[in-house]
């Protein structure tokens, strides 16, 4: 027998867990589904984490180039695998203080696959083993994104996404990253200051092209002096793990100059596509946008009158606060 909610959330990330509780405070009857990651990408393998690996890179940057600024002196080391432990002590905070609030406020939690069956049902087959059936008088799809791939990439063992590398304990001694948007850049910060050998290459024509470009500027200034190689205008052709390393072949965009790097790993950087797939979505009805996202209105409500969708998989800005919104 199915169990029947006013509100039925698809999707633990910042959109789908902050839905949840606010449904619940205006009264309703709320179950939220979810995974892999309660709490998202965001608070498991992305912003949070994350950040508390800067951190860690800001000190032992502080320590290595500005020791003598602030009067400090004798021989300093740096373990990565103490500031990984730590980054992973910090989501996991995060993420039981998601089940905490899943639990004050009322709302059931289903830990497994959620797929629609039809428009106003979705079999759950749990982490456990089991199914479960439930139905719904309104649903919230908060299904995220996926990362996007160059065309002919595949990844390997040493050809990564943001996810892998960041749940990764031991760096490479150098590393390619494809792309200079935030993760890219953030990635490369991190990982020089723990002594790899970075170089970015990006397509556009500078380093964290959506900001302005006195950010692009000062940014590429601070990370040649820091010792990071960017490649700007240049587009990746191949890329090949070979096992011990990996080559990757691009050119010139402007000039259509050839190129290559070995190096031990490349970490794919490019963006995202929304998570469209594998949940039955086409069994919904819901109409989808040219590119490939869930198409809603001004009120998150697509073509399916009770069928709402938040997040990145509207493909708006995929940031973990504008989902929140």
């Amino acid at each position: 027998m199915a169990n029947h909610y006013d509100v039925v959330v698809l999707g633990a990330g910042p959109g789908g867990y902050v839905a949840a509780i606010r449904a619940a405070q205006l009264g309703q009857s709320v179950a939220i589904i979810e995974e892999k990651y309660w709490g998202g990408v965001c608070l498991n393998v992305g912003c949070i984490p994350s950040k508390a690996l800067l951190r860690n890179a800001e000190l032992a940057h502080l320590f290595t180039h500005q020791a003598d600024f602030f009067g400090m002196t004798g021989d300093v080391s740096f373990d990565f695998g103490k500031a990984f432990d730590r980054s992973r002590d910090v989501a996991d905070g995060r993420v039981k203080g998601v089940h905490f609030l899943m639990k004050k406020n009322k709302i059931t939690e289903y830990d497994g696959r959620g797929t629609f069956r039809d428009a106003n049902t979705i079999d759950v087959a749990l982490s456990s083993g089991q199914t479960e059936t439930v139905t719904f008088a309104n649903v919230i799809i908060a299904t995220g994104s996926k990362v996007r791939l160059l065309p002919g990439v595949e990844l390997s063992e040493n050809v990564v996404t943001y996810e892998k590398q960041i749940l990764t304990r031991e760096l490479p001694r150098s590393i390619a990253i494809v792309g200079a948007g935030a993760i890219g850049m953030e990635f490369a910060y991190v990982l020089k200051n723990y002594g790899v050998d970075v170089t970015i290459i990006e397509f556009l024509d500078r380093a964290l092209p959506n900001e302005d470009i006195e950010v692009s500027k000062e940014i590429a200034k601070q990370y040649k002096k820091l010792g990071v190689n960017i490649l700007t205008s240049t587009a990746v052709q191949t890329v090949v793990d070979g096992g011990s390393s990996v080559t990757v072949s691009y050119k010139g965009v402007k000039d259509d100059k050839p190129g290559s790097i070995e190096v031990d790993k490349v970490l794919m950087a490019v963006g995202f596509a929304p998570n469209v797939e594998g949940f039955g979505l086409e069994n919904t009805g819901v109409a989808l946008t040219d590119r490939g996202a869930i198409a809603i209105d001004d009120v998150m409500r697509t073509n399916v009158p009770h069928i709402y969708a938040i997040g990145d998989v509207t493909a708006k800005l995929m940031l973990a606060h504008v989902a929140e919104a």
